[in-house]
């Protein structure tokens, strides 16, 4: 019975190997292809550079805010429009979903920036080289960060197409309307769109990219809205001695309300208990309302617990009923283990004895059967002749 029972207990064992080997090898899968390790880089560092553009563009006007007079039009709102326009056009080259895409577009904006103070239309701007420097700088940063992400003859001829497609899109003036240029970059690279961009990352990198954008409308919003809120106030044209005038004009109207009210306290209270009377009917209307929604929602609540219960117990029931077929199918097929089991041992056996008996018979009687024969052939060989 013992090793009946063992063998009962090995074949589930078994049974369950066998179903858990199907069942561990369905996988969830989440049709996505993780980003490369390039891939990756080029997303941290572009974004990361990024940060640094918005704060080295954002010293640089800091330095041509003070060189101005705060009652300089002009200069101050050209300060103004680089800091929004720049910062703006770069979050969107930047925060891509491809990171080659945002790899780019980053310097080819950079780039017309560069091109833009160095020798476009913003050469004399401003008399002070604060913008032309920091854009000479920012170019030379992303040109060494190309240049440690893509290697070989990939980064010079990006460095190429990025320095021809700047040319051939200049900036302007300081709207800085930025034309996308990765369609042009995969064209110029004999790469198809629909091979451009093969993933989206697995669900973390999905959700680091989030993260980031989120982040960065956190943080340059607040400074955005700002700086163009201080444009509006510098640019509008109503002066602060007629926005002075408009408030004095509305503190006498309500100080006049005031002293109306604190002087005629009965007809206040006279229309008080009028209004009391004509609102009377529409707050009990709207009390009523309310409480026959109140009434329809506890219905609603009630039928969805009800139909909640009801779903609960068809689980349940489904559940057991699965229990049980699994219990009956394990049980079927430990029987089939044990019986096929006990097959091969009698087999086994058999052939074993079988083994043994022909060993027995070859070392006891083979020999005394070899000596027999010898000796007879020995003796017809010695019987003297006649």
């Amino acid at each position: 019975m013992q090793f009946i029972y063992r063998l009962r207990l090995f074949a589930v064992v078994i049974a369950f190997s066998l179903s858990g080997c199907s069942l561990l090898a369905v996988k969830i899968d989440s049709q996505t292809t993780p980003l490369t390790q390039q891939e990756l880089n080029m997303r941290i560092l572009t974004r990361e550079y990024a940060q640094q553009f918005f704060a080295q563009v954002e010293q640089a006007a800091d330095v041509l805010h003070d060189q101005y007079d705060a009652r300089d039009q002009v200069h101050q709102s050209y300060v103004l429009l680089w800091k929004i326009n720049a910062e703006e056009g770069l979050q969107s080259a930047a925060y891509q979903v491809s990171p080659m895409a945002g790899l780019i577009d980053t310097w080819v904006f950079t780039e017309q920036m560069d091109q833009f103070y160095s020798q476009g239309n913003g050469q004399g701007l401003f008399t002070h080289d604060a913008a032309k420097l920091v854009s000479a700088h920012l170019a030379s940063e992303i040109d060494d960060l190309a240049k440690s992400l893509l290697k070989g003859n990939s980064y010079s001829t990006s460095r190429h197409f990025v320095s021809e497609f700047a040319k051939q899109h200049p900036f302007s003036d300081l709207s800085f309307i930025r034309t996308p240029a990765y369609r042009a970059w995969l064209a110029a690279n004999q790469i198809s769109e629909e091979d451009a961009v093969t993933t989206l990352g697995t669900m973390p990198e999905a959700i680091g990219d989030v993260s980031d954008r989120l982040s960065l409308v956190s943080e340059q919003t607040p400074k955005i809205m700002t700086w163009k809120a201080q444009l509006l106030a510098l640019n509008s044209t109503a002066s602060i001695e007629q926005v002075n005038q408009a408030l004095d004009s509305l503190k006498i109207t309500s100080d006049a309300l005031n002293d109306f009210i604190i002087n005629n306290p009965q007809y206040m209270s006279d229309l008080a208990e009028k209004m009391a009377i004509e609102l009377q009917p529409l707050v009990e209307d709207i009390d009523s309302k309310t409480e026959q929604r109140l009434n329809q929602l506890s219905e609603e609540r009630k039928a969805l617990e009800a139909m909640v219960a009801r779903e609960r117990q068809e689980v349940a029931a489904i559940i057991s009923h699965e229990r049980e077929q699994l219990t009956q199918d394990l049980d079927h097929v430990s029987q089939q283990v044990v019986n096929l089991a006990m097959d091969k041992l009698i087999e086994l056996i058999k052939s074993t004895i079988l083994y043994f008996v022909l060993f027995i018979v070859v070392i006891f009687f083979a020999p005394l059967g070899l000596g027999y024969m010898l000796g007879k052939r020995s003796a017809v060989r010695n019987k003297p002749t006649a």
